[in-house]
């Protein structure tokens, strides 16, 4: 089972994303903000990160800049409801910082689970 960290401050997103994922093989490390979801990764056996970029506080970009410096091989996937973040394409700041991919929300969990699969393997066969 392939072990995900998911962060998102939007509950319902949150916890449809984690059924979802859930449901096609992965086990789900769900978090409200990004200071949870950073002390998830580094505390180990995370394979992939998932952040939303609009949060409160500690916004998904500098989450990104973050876990790209601490594990710079681990694919990170960027999603956003808001196209924009302080005048700028959110999901081209996600990209800048290191993400791996981006998805705009609304999207089907299963469609975010073969994106993970495909990084994932691309890792493993690396």
């Amino acid at each position: 089972m392939r072990h995900i960290c998911l962060i998102d401050d939007d509950i319902f997103v949150r916890d449809a994303i984690a059924l979802g994922l859930g449901d096609a093989g992965f086990h789900v490390a769900a978090a409200p903000g990004a200071a949870a979801g950073l002390d998830i990764v580094k505390g180990g056996g995370v394979e992939a990160v998932v952040t939303d970029m609009s949060m409160p506080g500690t916004d998904g970009a500098q989450l990104i800049t973050q876990v790209h410096a601490l594990f710079p091989d681990l694919p990170i996937v960027a999603i956003s409801g808001s196209s924009v973040i302080e005048g700028r394409d959110a999901l081209e700041i996600a990209r800048e910082r290191g993400a791996h991919a981006v998805m705009t929300k609304p999207f089907r969990a299963s469609a975010l689970a073969v994106v993970l699969n495909e990084l994932l393997n691309a890792r493993a066969n690396a």
